[in-house]
């Protein structure tokens, strides 16, 4: 395994380099916040639906995931500081688009150059941050890491409520736009790619264009048939059409990959049961908690009809226990292995889902935010060591690959989750005789059926999911745990 130890003339030198990538990853997860909380306005200020609108929210996720893995490979191949001041360049002319935008369509267009933008340096900044410190150390770089982005989606929405009603929408991405440039011009500067880059010699000639189409098709077809955007009938020709065609491309990627000479992303990897198994931790802890960050808003905004400020404060409660528990678990793992801080964290996540299962109406505020808060402590102790162990056979020169392809298991965890708890609910409210939107639900509808039927829909729901998150913890408990 390669290591980068003495890459550095000093610890400045490298937190300098750490901090500015830290800064673009923390602008990176708050430009996807500030995009969610602004539909409403955009909607209202363009005079269209929500559900038109909600298409800015769609191909980001679409361009993101179709995106992500091949530009990482490029990052990899091509160069990481040359990337990562492409990608922030190709953000700020998408944040102009929009802010100049007439009408949704060039507000579409200008989101998706901001998504590539986003993908490329989501990856590089990932990469970065690990490649800065030794191989034992590499816990502590991803403790960083999971640390920006819990802050980033806890200070976020609170950012976001209060900066959007002043600067309006428009005015946000002016902000994201400046905070771009800034990090543009320290990247610049700070990012030196001798200490960043890949050791190896590539020419951008040999890299992997057929494996490269490939992976985006699949997993554009992929999250179009699981998140289901465009509300096809789940029982359809077309749906089982979309389903069989991500499958189809799968099996020509992986046939591709591994007889390619110099493949996108080395599958041969995956005969390493350590990688394996992590991913497969990994996959199960992002579906059995993707009820908490779905329905959760839903609950306390549609449900129980609180202020937006209210609910805000509330679901900052999970993101502030990611930030507090992944301040050491990265670092600790480092010192006592990551297998003790995965199966601690996914208890904690398997306890508060289980909890959360039966919440009611008049479930108290405070044990809410109480039990959200043990949830995100329960993330934060799982997310940086299991990342550690998926890493721990991956050379530094492939970071930026690997990097991306975390990225995409958490992306494809959610969306399985999402549709899987969304489908339960639904279903069982169908079969009570309410068809009714999850958006539109309220304990003070004064229909019971429907209530009920939400909230036995709901337990089963996260009871569903806490078994998912068993798998992963009998998976996490059969893991060498490495230093």
């Amino acid at each position: 395994m390669t290591t980068n130890i003495g890459l550095y003339s000093s610890s400045f030198s490298r937190w300098k380099i750490v901090i500015v990538a830290a800064i673009a990853l923390f602008i990176f997860v708050f430009d996807m916040v500030v995009t969610t909380m602004s539909l409403p306005s955009i909607a209202s200020d363009l005079s269209i639906t929500l559900r038109s609108v909600a298409w800015v929210v769609i191909i980001s996720s679409l361009t993101m995931c179709a995106f992500m893995l091949p530009l990482g490979r490029v990052a990899d191949v091509y160069g990481r500081k040359k990337l990562h001041i492409i990608g922030l360049v190709i953000f700020i002319i998408g944040s102009i688009i929009i802010i100049i935008s007439p009408g949704l369509s060039s507000i579409l267009f200008g989101r998706f150059l901001m998504s590539i933008g986003n993908a490329i340096c989501s990856a590089v900044a990932f990469a970065i941050i690990i490649s800065s410190f030794p191989d034992q150390q590499k816990g502590k770089a991803l403790g960083i890491i999971t640390t920006t982005v819990g802050l980033g989606s806890s200070i976020g929405p609170l950012l976001s409520g209060v900066l959007i009603p002043v600067f309006e929408w428009r005015g946000m991405f002016v902000i994201m736009g400046i905070l771009s440039f800034g990090c543009l011009i320290l990247s610049y500067i700070v990012l030196d790619k001798r200490n960043i880059d890949s050791t190896k010699s590539y020419s951008i000639s040999d890299y992997d264009w057929i494996g490269a189409i490939l992976s985006a098709v699949f997993f554009t077809l992929l999250i179009v048939t699981i998140s289901n955007p465009f509300k096809i009938p789940w029982i359809s020709f077309i749906l089982f059409s979309l389903f069989l065609f991500s499958i189809i491309f799968l099996y020509l990627f992986i046939r591709w990959e591994l007889k390619y000479k110099n493949p996108m992303i080395d599958l041969r990897i995956f005969s390493n049961s350590t990688f394996s198994l992590s991913s497969l931790v990994r996959l199960c802890g992002f579906i059995g908690n993707s009820a908490v960050f779905f329905l959760i808003p839903i609950f306390v905004q549609s449900f129980l009809g609180l202020s937006p400020i209210n609910a805000g404060l509330i679901l900052f409660s999970t993101a502030a226990g990611v930030v507090v528990s992944s301040l050491f678990s990265g670092r600790y793992s480092d010192k006592y292995g990551t297998k003790r801080f995965i199966l601690f964290g996914l208890s904690l996540i398997f306890i508060t889902g289980i909890f959360l299962a039966f919440i009611t109406a008049q479930t108290k505020t405070n044990i809410l935010m109480l039990v959200l808060f043990v949830n995100g402590l329960g993330m934060g102790l799982f997310m940086a060591p299991n990342m550690r162990a998926t890493l721990s056979d991956v050379s530094r020169d492939n970071y930026a690959t690997f990097s991306a392809f975390l990225n995409q298991v958490r992306n494809v965890a959610t969306a399985i989750g999402q549709a899987v708890s969304t489908a339960i609910i639904t279903g069982i409210m169908l079969m009570n005789g309410n068809e009714v939107g999850l958006s539109e639900i309220s304990a003070n509808s004064g229909n019971d059926s429907l209530v009920d039927s939400f909230l036995f829909g709901w337990k089963i729901a996260f009871i569903i999911l806490g078994l998912v998150i068993l798998i992963g913890f009998i998976t996490a408990y059969k893991v060498r745990s490495k230093l």
